[in-house]
């Protein structure tokens, strides 16, 4: 996948176009990705980028931020969570993106990497080439944290990706495709049957034939634009969603940043809700519930409040429940 010099792909005229909308997550969790922990800036609220920031597990983020902040700002499909974009219109539900993320194998992530790279492998992916498997499985547990923060977004977004795609039907069957194309708010232009793109990629595939077009609203960022051109049988855009100023403003209303919470700024918003929580001695799934996450990033950051200190874990009956230890409770009494 590319990412947001301008090369064209032919699309052929827009009256014989295969055009359709995706409205599955894995491409804007992505862009959110990209955003948060990348240089390119997709235009995310602040305040959104803050709780992803706050929630996604440091080692993670430092592994993946090494290749996103590097001079190749490109991006494998497979890491990119674009394999259900040609697919259908999806139900952008938790269950896409575990599938998803259950897709990524190793050996195809090292085949993506050396077909862009050949044997010239810049060093931010040498890592990711000599352990391939070791890496998928620390982006699987970062993007499943980025997702348990995001989700709440993405499905108030259902509205706008609703009527974005009955905006793109009605631009289908009234002639005014080329116009749409050009007004997506994002870096690529349509004219005379070719597609300008913003970036060149020397795997872009240039032939002749008519391939799908998909677009992809994002609801990411206010200048967020990612494609992929590389497959002959396929190219599509990300753009950003319509209406995308709306869905901030009100999320910033309903979820204000916390004014005085010490507790938050020192350990961040998800273990300081796992230690509040920890009074009630819930187990993780318990516990993971009640802070509104998955048991996966629940279990990664109580077992960094086991190591600090902060929390213990006890056996009762056939559970293993969460208790503060002195020092948790102490912090949570002085803090909270």
């Amino acid at each position: 996948m590319a990412m947001p010099k301008e090369p064209t792909v032919p699309v052929g005229p827009t009256e014989d176009l295969r055009l359709s909308v995706s409205r599955l997550p894995g491409t804007t969790l992505f862009s959110v990705i990209a955003d948060t922990f990348g240089h390119a800036s997709h235009g995310m609220p602040p305040e959104w980028r803050r709780v992803i920031r706050d929630t996604a597990p440091p080692a993670a983020a430092a592994t993946l931020r090494a290749l996103l902040t590097s001079s190749h700002p490109w991006a494998p499909d497979s890491l990119a969570l674009t394999s259900g974009v040609g697919t259908g219109g999806g139900t952008g539900t938790a269950t896409s993106i575990t599938d998803e993320l259950d897709r990524i194998e190793p050996d195809t992530l090292l085949g993506e990497v050396e077909h862009r790279f050949g044997s010239a492998v810049p060093a931010p992916w040498l890592h990711v080439v000599e352990r391939p498997g070791e890496f998928v499985d620390t982006y699987r547990t970062l993007t499943r944290a980025v997702w348990d923060a995001f989700a709440p977004l993405w499905h108030q977004a259902d509205a706008l990706l609703g009527r974005e795609v009955e905006r793109v039907g009605v631009a289908s069957v009234t002639g005014a495709l080329d116009t749409l194309i050009n007004d997506l708010g994002a870096p690529v232009r349509y004219a005379d049957g070719r597609l300008r793109l913003p970036h060149p990629c020397p795997q872009h595939a240039t032939g002749p034939g008519r391939r799908r077009f998909v677009l992809v609203p994002l609801a990411s960022g206010f200048g967020a634009c990612t494609y992929s051109a590389e497959d002959p049988d396929l190219l599509w855009v990300g753009y950003p969603l319509p209406g995308l100023g709306r869905l901030a403003h009100r999320s910033t209303e309903a979820h204000p940043p916390p004014a005085q919470d010490r507790l938050d700024l020192v350990l961040g918003p998800v273990r300081a809700a796992l230690l509040r929580h920890a009074r009630r001695r819930p187990s993780v799934s318990e516990a993971a519930s009640l802070a509104h996450i998955t048991v996966s990033t629940a279990t990664y950051h109580c077992d960094r409040l086991t190591r600090s200190g902060l929390l213990r874990r006890l056996r009762h009956g056939r559970e293993i429940r969460l208790c503060l230890t002195d020092d948790g409770a102490a912090l949570l009494d002085l803090l909270a």
